[in-house]
């Protein structure tokens, strides 16, 4: 599975953006965002959805009680995640603004959520931009607020990662005749996030090790 290969594809047809991710990653995104909801998102937090693309964990967030900003560059993807949105009654709970995720240190406070999430985007930016983004994170969180991360990794051993690029290297040729760019797998983002001031606090992988959930914390004062 690479989400950045299947992405690029898909998001040139938002309206099958859903199926094919969740077909790809064989259900384990889809179960991936319905664990982050159920198990760090509470009745009455701030959440930010960095990259929310057709705002499915916006609204798994906003159905616990919490009130969601979701961003995302791409408008298409937002119109779907809006049309979503509306059909469940949740446009109180729920904000879409179209931005990238470089934009974030003139568009958030100091402060001010309580829990930043992310699927599938930070695989998707360049070195440079993670630690940005990250550090953005870091600026708009709460003291003892949580990054929670789903996105593309690296396998460790080497069978997994023999198996991975099995699969990977048809799938980068692919991404290359359809987007004119390559793949990038997440490599050391568990360094970055510390790197950003935050203290992981839980890790785990699946999908050969190629599918990681990352779970950060802000210190408290």
């Amino acid at each position: 599975m690479s989400s950045y290969v299947f992405m690029k594809i898909l998001e040139s047809a938002p309206h099958r953006y859903d199926a094919g991710i969740n077909m790809l990653s064989l259900g384990r995104i889809n179960r991936l965002k319905k664990e982050i909801a159920e198990n760090y998102i509470s009745p009455g937090d701030t959440v930010l959805d960095v990259g929310c693309g057709t705002g499915t964990l916006a609204i798994l967030c906003a159905e616990r009680d919490a009130s969601v900003i979701g961003f995302d560059i791409s408008p298409q993807m937002l119109n779907i995640a809006q049309r979503k949105i509306e059909e469940r009654h949740l446009g109180e709970k729920i904000e879409l603004r179209e931005m990238g995720a470089t934009q974030m240190d003139s568009a958030f406070e100091d402060e001010r959520f309580d829990k930043v999430v992310s699927t599938l985007v930070f695989s998707e930016l360049y070195s440079d931009e993670q630690k940005y983004v990250l550090r953005q994170t870091f600026r708009v969180l709460k003291p003892g607020g949580l990054l929670i991360i789903a996105d593309e990794v690296k396998p460790n051993s080497l069978l997994k990662r023999s198996l991975y690029l099995v699969v990977r290297i048809p799938l980068a040729v692919i991404t290359y005749v359809f987007t004119q760019t390559t793949t990038r797998e997440l490599r050391e983002i568990e360094r970055a996030i510390i790197d950003a001031g935050f203290g992981m606090i839980f890790t785990k992988r699946s999908l050969l090790g190629s599918l990681g959930l990352f779970v950060a914390k802000k210190a408290e004062r």
